[in-house]
């Protein structure tokens, strides 16, 4: 399987890092060959019909010499190339124009997409979704949301006989890692060079705070389980920068995250907000990066699923197990 990836920031190169150093146990144990033959950054395409060089791939991003590296040609040739998979993990827009067109193109071309990248999705799902559809492609995007913790395809494939009946999950790393260390006393501008320096925060922070990030997921999860179409203007959600209580839940003692949740009882909310969490519940068993979810459901009553750590390379983990799933022996 031919494989072109776009976007090499942290989760990018773990992708890479993953494929490279599992080459080998993918072919014995999946019967699978996987090929890289694009790279693109936000500056330069790198390709070879043959498959690229993964190990120089790394070395020349570390050293920002990626333009010095084989073929270079120009993004949209990618679609005219014999590529299978277009794997999208650049950062993502405002609009989600960018990933949006990038999909449609990507199925017209006959080829299947995986992306961690939240924007186009939680903006653009029906267009996506219909797209897909009607050229018969694949879009897969498990790491859009829990980061390493399964979710899209645990339900998808474990819990067809149960209605979920409500949907509670952390799945925003940076906001809570941020949020914890407030309630730690821990400065601001502090807590989020903390986080820049762990990988789980971008350079531009501003829709982790703000809780966009966090509504973005949210809008996938609501239409992914509940196949609906909602975008971000139907959801309420809300972020951490004025927290008016900030020292009552300082001296409280008590949990507090921002969690993604759902209730589709006898009326459907959807919504990202602040939380405190009892200390009975299951999902106090987490700590700030954790990732992890509490469905309720009719049938599998309540299944509570998460990871003790998420970052760069957890993320990395489900975006290469899309990859896998898109392959058809």
């Amino acid at each position: 399987m031919k494989i072109s990836i776009i976007g090499l920031g942290h989760i990018g190169k773990a992708v890479l890092g993953i494929i490279n150093d599992n080459y080998e146990y993918f072919k014995n144990r999946y019967n699978l060959d996987l090929s890289v033959i694009s790279v693109s950054d936000s500056k330069y395409t790198v390709y070879n019909r043959d498959g690229l060089d993964l190990n120089k791939i790394l070395m020349y991003k570390e050293r920002n010499e990626l333009n010095e590296l084989e073929t270079k040609i120009n993004f949209d040739e990618v679609f005219s190339t014999d590529t299978d998979l277009i794997v999208d993990m650049s950062p993502a827009t405002r609009d989600g124009l960018y990933g949006k067109n990038i999909y449609l193109k990507a199925f017209e071309s006959n080829k299947n997409v995986v992306t961690s990248n939240k924007a186009p999705l939680a903006l653009h799902w029906k267009e996506i979704m219909e797209s897909a559809s009607k050229n018969r492609k694949k879009i897969l995007y498990e790491s859009c949301v829990g980061g390493g913790v399964p979710l899209f395809n645990l339900n998808n494939y474990s819990l067809k006989s149960s209605k979920l009946l409500e949907f509670k999950g952390q799945v925003s790393s940076t906001i809570n890692f941020v949020l914890n260390q407030l309630l730690s006393n821990i400065d601001f501008k502090e807590a989020i060079k903390t986080a820049q320096n762990m990988g789980i925060a971008e350079t531009d922070y501003t829709d982790d705070v703000n809780g966009l990030d966090g509504a973005r997921k949210t809008v996938i999860i609501a239409n992914s389980l509940l196949n609906k179409s909602f975008t971000l203007k139907d959801i309420y959600y809300e972020g951490i920068e004025n927290l008016d209580n900030i020292e009552y839940m300082k001296e409280s003692g008590k949990m507090y995250r921002i969690l993604s949740y759902i209730n589709n009882t006898s009326k459907l909310t959807v919504e990202s907000k602040l939380f405190e969490i009892n200390k009975n519940e299951s999902l106090s068993c987490m700590d700030a990066l954790s990732m992890g979810y509490l469905e309720r459901t009719d049938n599998n009553d309540d299944i509570t699923i998460f990871e003790k750590h998420d970052g760069p390379l957890e993320t990395a983990a489900q975006v290469v197990n899309d990859i896998l799933l898109c392959f058809k022996p």
